[in-house]
């Protein structure tokens, strides 16, 4: 059984709130990662969501990453090797968000 995680971390003056994900996102949680999503962006001008221990994601968590992109600026850190950056590269959304890759 995959443990998934989704936490936020409040921002203040000087850093964005930042959503940290782990485990899997997918059909079965994407609305649990909506809701942390949408608590992030909400009043925020950005919005940082950190995926470094996402082990997987489907199409129903890129929506929820454009959605939030579409109201906040959106910076994605990401691992420097694995699915979830190679995801964002073909699904654009590397495109719309900046994107952070980490060793």
């Amino acid at each position: 059984m995959t443990v998934n995680e989704f936490r936020l971390t409040a921002g203040n003056a000087e850093a964005s709130p930042v959503v940290t994900a782990a485990g899997e996102i997918d059909l079965a949680n994407v609305d649990q990662f909506s809701a942390v999503l949408s608590r992030a962006a909400d009043g925020n001008a950005a919005v940082t969501v950190d995926l470094t221990a996402v082990t997987y994601c489907d199409s129903a968590a890129l929506r929820e990453l454009f959605s939030t992109a579409a109201v906040a600026k959106l910076e994605l850190v990401v691992p420097a090797n694995g699915p979830i950056t190679t995801l964002l590269r073909i699904s654009g959304l590397d495109k719309v968000a900046s994107v952070t890759v980490v060793d």
